[in-house]
C-alpha cells in the first residue's frame, strides 16, 4: 500500500504540473491502464489520452489553488480540493474541483475522479456560470 506522504507527494506533484501545463509530467504519475473521470459523469477514459486533450485545451494563465490540505487515507486513496481559474473563450470563469484519486504499490495513480458540477463553475464574483452562456 502506498504510504500518506507517496500519495500526497503525487498529488501535489499533479497539482504543480498542471501549472506549469507539464502534459507528460501529469502523464508520468498515472500507472499504466491509470483512469481519468473528469468530471465524474462524463464518461471514464483512458487518463494519458484525456489528459493530453484536457489539459492541452487549458487556457494560457490557468491557475490551480489548493482550498484545503490534501487529505490521504488509511488506505490507497486520497484526495484534494483545489481552484481553477482561467479564462474561457474571454470569458474569467472558476472551477472548484475535488479529486478523488487511487494510487497502487508504487505511488502511482490508478483512478482519478474530479467531482464538480454546473453549480461549482462561476464568475471570480461566485456567480454561476452555465456552460453553454459562454460565448
Amino acid at each position: 500500500m502506498p504510504s500518506e506522504a507517496q500519495m500526497r507527494t503525487a498529488m501535489q506533484a499533479y497539482l504543480d504540473a498542471l501549472n506549469n501545463g507539464d502534459v507528460k509530467g501529469i502523464i508520468a504519475l498515472f500507472a499504466a491502464g491509470g483512469t481519468l473521470e473528469d468530471p465524474v459523469g462524463s464518461g471514464v477514459h483512458d487518463a494519458s489520452q484525456r489528459l493530453t486533450s484536457l489539459v492541452g485545451g487549458l487556457s494560457e494563465g490557468a491557475t490551480f489553488t489548493l482550498d484545503a490540505p490534501i487529505r490521504a487515507s488509511h488506505g490507497s486513496g486520497a484526495a484534494m480540493a483545489f481552484t481553477v481559474r482561467m479564462v474561457m473563450n474571454g470569458v474569467p470563469v472558476q472551477i472548484r474541483s475535488l479529486d478523488v484519486m487511487q494510487f497502487d504499490e508504487a505511488g502511482l495513480i490508478t483512478e482519478m475522479k474530479a467531482y464538480y458540477g454546473p453549480s461549482d463553475i462561476t464568475s471570480p464574483e461566485g456567480e454561476v456560470i452555465p456552460l453553454h452562456q459562454l460565448p
